[in-house]
């Protein structure tokens, strides 16, 4: 929250974290096809093109927008999640069958671990693992918390197959389940500064 809160709030820091997503995904990564066949490229280039104003499932960006708000995402809070969503291309009237929902970090539930679930499993802050050790579920709030209703009945997790997760943040130590702001180290000086320039 307080890195969110400077990143809003202290000019200078919003432009760092511009430069960060420039310097990350510029203005979007993108592939380019180089199979033998010029043709077939052509096609995957075409529906790539057409997939790319269609990937939003909350119908606001385009794909090149998703990956600047999910480098912002993990740069200010240290981790962000992306859903894949199946959904049928006659149905959804989408050129390919799925789409991929941004999701801030604040809907895996931090406090939800469970040491030990039938069959060898653990829930560890809302994350999932089998008995193998790797990640089987992600178990989200339906709503995000700051917008749940008070008063009105039980707030509700889903649990979601790691399959359909993608939870992106950066590994500092070994066994790391949930990521951590980068500029968490800097916060209490940013705020000095601000405050001194202030005055």
């Amino acid at each position: 929250d307080r890195a969110r809160d400077q990143y809003r709030n202290v000019p200078w820091v919003r432009r760092a974290g511009r430069s960060f997503v420039a310097n990350v995904v510029g203005t979007g990564i993108f592939p380019i096809p180089q199979t033998p066949d010029d043709a077939f490229n052509a096609v995957l280039t075409e529906l790539w093109n057409e997939w790319v104003e269609e990937s939003d499932a909350d119908g606001l960006l385009d794909f090149y927008g998703q990956q600047a708000l999910a480098v912002r995402a993990m740069r200010t809070a240290g981790e962000v999640l992306v859903r894949i969503l199946y959904r049928p291309t006659d149905r959804y009237d989408l050129p390919l069958p799925f789409q991929l929902q941004v999701i801030e970090a604040d809907h895996l539930d931090h406090l939800h671990t469970v040491p030990a679930l039938p069959g060898g499993g653990r829930i560890v802050q809302g994350v999932e693992f089998a008995a193998d050790g790797r990640r089987a579920a992600y178990h989200l709030w339906r709503e995000h918390p700051q917008d749940m209703p008070i008063g009105l009945g039980q707030a509700e997790r889903v649990r979601v197959p790691a399959g359909e997760i993608l939870h992106l943040f950066e590994p500092e130590r070994p066994g790391q389940v949930r990521g951590y702001p980068g500029m968490a180290s800097t916060i209490l000086r940013m705020l000095d500064m601000h405050e001194y320039e202030d005055a």
